[in-house]
């Protein structure tokens, strides 16, 4: 239990049946406040607080209108929302929340009983919902320096047969070896790398490591798949084939064991162009895969246009489908569709039992998530998978 707690609510009733529940726990110390701006006062005065359960539907200053003031004061307490409202609002708001960057650890449905409280605090941490750091984006100069220096390298995360549990791909994950900053996560580059027409580039370099790696592995025995991502970017460029082609012969590679995943909509630039460059990866004997699937229109749009052979469910809904009956609803369905089209399913964001469990019921193909493995370094990687195939 945290030992620093507060409860903003403003039922003098039920805040003081959850500050008795809480101190009941384990917690050091519980405050109650009675609405947003008697927590307000009450964290810049008494704060910092390890968690705080927060009423959404409170007079005066109610429990969004707080939420805002955390985001804007940069806030990273764990929070807990509450209410007696219907769920679906209740799920809304957590959005809201983690749209804001705060850090929900999940949310309660009144009455609150205690032993609900204990399995929301008891779960993995990574079960929770987790706060994205912002880190500022490397400068063209930064970017070209390093893909110039050879620092850009892919890491791996496997994905395995959602029924034997066998290890069959892996995805190529960009990283950036920065001196002194460490790995450097694609989020502060390729926003940068898209801007400055250096995302072909990029996806040139990546790719070219992930063949030569391939080939490295087949040597030793290890033999997975190869996914790799293309920003929609770079889909205006009718060479990509080409290009993509004389790399996987180079290294003796059969295009049949490389997927080319679209980040973001596919459909951004040139819909001639994205199709005449799409069409003739699947002819020279690439697939190709749609991400985030289920998490916009436009996906439904790629899956009647575009030459799709796979479809990745998106780690927002997989990752809640145990507990939300909304969000398993949202799974099954794209599921369904998919296999509907004859694709291969791939549910991401895999990260307990339960959750492999239940995608292997719902019929997808193939599972990948830190339940499995995190993204690991080409040498990791192999040792993983030699392991992972030893006779048990």
């Amino acid at each position: 239990m945290k030992n620093y707690v507060m409860v903003v609510d403003d039922d003098e009733f039920v805040r003081d049946a959850l500050v008795k529940q809480i101190t009941a726990l384990g917690a050091h110390r519980v405050v109650a406040a009675a609405d947003g701006h008697d927590a307000m006062q009450k964290l810049l005065g008494q704060g910092p607080f390890d968690l705080i359960f927060v009423d959404l539907q409170m007079p005066g200053s109610d429990g969004i209108e707080f939420l805002r003031s955390l985001a804007q004061r940069g806030d990273s307490t764990d929070l807990i929302l509450t209410s007696g409202l219907d769920r679906k609002t209740l799920k809304t708001a957590e959005s809201l929340a983690q749209a804001y960057a705060l850090n929900v650890l999940g949310v309660l449905e009144k009455p609150i009983r205690s032993s609900a409280i204990s399995r929301l605090l008891s779960k993995p941490a990574g079960k929770r919902a987790s706060t994205k750091v912002a880190h500022p984006e490397l400068s063209i100069g930064e970017l070209s320096d390093a893909l110039e220096s050879g620092r850009l390298i892919p890491h791996y995360q496997p994905k395995v047969c959602a029924l034997s549990g066998a290890p069959r791909s892996v995805e190529a994950l960009a990283r950036l070896r920065i001196p002194g900053r460490g790995l450097v996560m694609p989020e502060q580059f390729i926003p940068t790398a898209e801007r400055c027409d250096l995302i072909d580039a990029l996806t040139y370099t990546i790719s070219a490591q992930a063949f030569a790696d391939m080939a490295h592995w087949a040597a030793r025995g290890v033999c997975p798949d190869m996914e790799i991502n293309i920003s929609a970017a770079s889909l205006d460029d009718t060479d990509l084939p080409d290009r993509m082609l004389e790399l996987a012969e180079q290294h003796l590679i059969e295009p049949s064991r490389v997927t080319f995943e679209m980040t973001e909509s596919a459909l951004i630039g040139s819909v001639a162009k994205t199709l005449d460059t799409l069409t003739r990866l699947r002819l020279k004997g690439f697939h190709l895969a749609g991400d985030d699937f289920g998490t916009r229109y436009s996906t439904f749009a790629q899956l009647k246009l575009l030459p799709l052979t796979e479809l990745k469910v998106d780690i927002s809904f997989v990752s809640r489908a145990v507990a939300d009956p909304e969000a398993r609803a949202i799974v099954e369905s794209c599921l369904g569709l998919a296999q509907r089209f004859g694709l291969t399913t791939v549910a991401e964001g895999v990260e307990d039992e339960a959750t492999a469990i239940l995608m292997r019921e719902m019929g997808a193909n193939l599972l990948q998530g830190y339940w499995f493995s995190k993204p690991l370094s080409a040498q990791d990687l192999q040792t993983w998978w030699l392991d992972r195939c030893k006779p048990r």
